[in-house]
């Protein structure tokens, strides 16, 4: 990856994969050896992030139209990124903790204990329980706000220290977290659910890669588009079904773990239709182009637009409305505080983008490597276009 793919940590570089049939052309860029689907795939899944927090940000937001995205995203927007995360972390089972910590680990690190306090304590001080002790809780458990840069160090330790396992195994392995969360009834902590409910989505990326390159390659076979739809709306339907069952009276603890599990399902049934969708995209004119850039630069969008949308809607807005209520009344109304809310996310994320390529205070988002031994160093210097950008969501 060169050095203007700034990006969240996965390195969807094609270089050292043979293109499947049907998956060269359109699907894949030549000039930067990428496969343009993945990086599809990884723009749609932060867009879907951002839509949803600020639909669901906005009083009345999902009972607008706005919601119909929300609700096609919410199935495949983490388990996209998820599976694309994995899927181009295979070098990561080849590797000791040692060369893991120097190589990804410290790249995911860096960005995660400089955001996360900020986004920790916006969130703390929203629910009146910001204290150096819950401050502290929440970088070391993962903050509900930057979790997925923490998910991702766990699942690439895990992933290391799983990597003897054949990959069947290793990915069966992979749901035990999550059923046995289930089975205790310890889905209403976060900090666990976001680890245990993903981590199939990282291993199925990282052992079966194959089978998503081959389906990104078939993504104009009507029979596999059919089948993928149909599994698709089918469990949402099933799932959707279990949901107004057990929601008019609120779920019990029991009710939550069964909607814990069906949920997991929807990895296997949502990923595809993601696949499908961003292998379409990446095949649009126009289009393609706008989406791939957002996918190989997702790690300034995420760290920076939650917090962005909560000066906006709790500071910025306000403030307008109360110096000229005639001027800038429309923007309490929903629609407007949607629009507001979206170019809030991409103000933001291009602002940081270019933090990202400022010298120095780059580092916050793309820290330099770590000086490691001499008898090494050439290791680094050899790997530095190829695993530390891995390190980019």
């Amino acid at each position: 990856m060169s050095d203007t793919s700034r990006t969240l940590p996965v390195d969807t570089r094609a270089a050292d994969e043979k293109n499947p049939p049907g998956d060269a052309g359109a699907s894949v860029r030549p000039a930067q050896g990428r496969l343009l689907w993945a990086d599809c795939a990884k723009g749609l899944s932060i867009i879907g992030v951002c839509y949803m927090h600020v639909v669901t940000g906005v009083p009345g937001g999902t009972s607008t139209s706005w919601n119909w995205f929300n609700e096609f995203m919410d199935p495949i927007r983490m388990p996209l990124f998820f599976v694309i995360s994995g899927l181009f972390a295979h070098r990561v089972i080849e590797r000791t903790l040692g060369d893991l910590w120097y190589r990804r680990i410290w790249f995911l690190l860096v960005p995660y204990l400089v955001f996360t306090p900020v986004q920790a304590a916006i969130r703390l001080d929203m629910a009146d329980d910001l204290s150096w002790l819950s401050l502290g809780r929440a970088v070391l458990l993962g903050d509900p706000g930057i979790w997925f840069l923490y998910a991702l160090m766990v699942f690439n330790v895990l992933a290391c220290l799983l990597r003897r396992l054949p990959p069947g195994r290793a990915v069966a392995v992979s749901f035990v977290p999550a059923l046995v969360v289930a089975a205790v009834g310890w889905t209403a902590y976060p900090e666990i659910t976001h680890i245990t409910q993903y981590a199939p989505a990282f291993f199925l990326g990282l052992h079966f890669r194959h089978l998503f390159f081959r389906l990104s390659a078939y993504a104009g076979n009507l029979v596999v588009v059919a089948g993928s739809v149909a599994v698709f709306l089918g469990w949402e339907w099933i799932y959707s079904m279990a949901a107004d069952y057990v929601r008019p009276d609120g779920w019990s603890t029991g009710e939550a773990s069964v909607m814990s599990l069906l949920a997991l399902v929807r990895i296997l049934t949502a990923v595809p239709m993601g696949i499908l969708v961003a292998t379409w995209l990446s095949r649009t004119p126009g289009v393609s182009g706008v989406l791939a850039a957002i996918g190989r630069n997702t790690l300034p969008i995420y760290v920076s637009h939650h917090a962005a949308l909560h000066v906006m809607t709790n500071v910025v807005v306000p403030a307008l409305i109360n110096a000229d209520p005639t001027v800038w009344g429309f923007l309490d109304g929903t629609n407007a505080m949607i629009v507001t809310g979206l170019l809030t996310c991409a103000v933001t994320g291009f602002v940081f983008y270019l933090v990202g390529k400022t010298p120095v205070i780059g580092w916050v988002l793309h820290p330099p490597a770590l000086p490691r031994r001499s008898a090494r160093r050439g290791n680094v210097d050899r790997d530095r276009d190829g695993d530390r950008v891995a390190t980019r969501v």
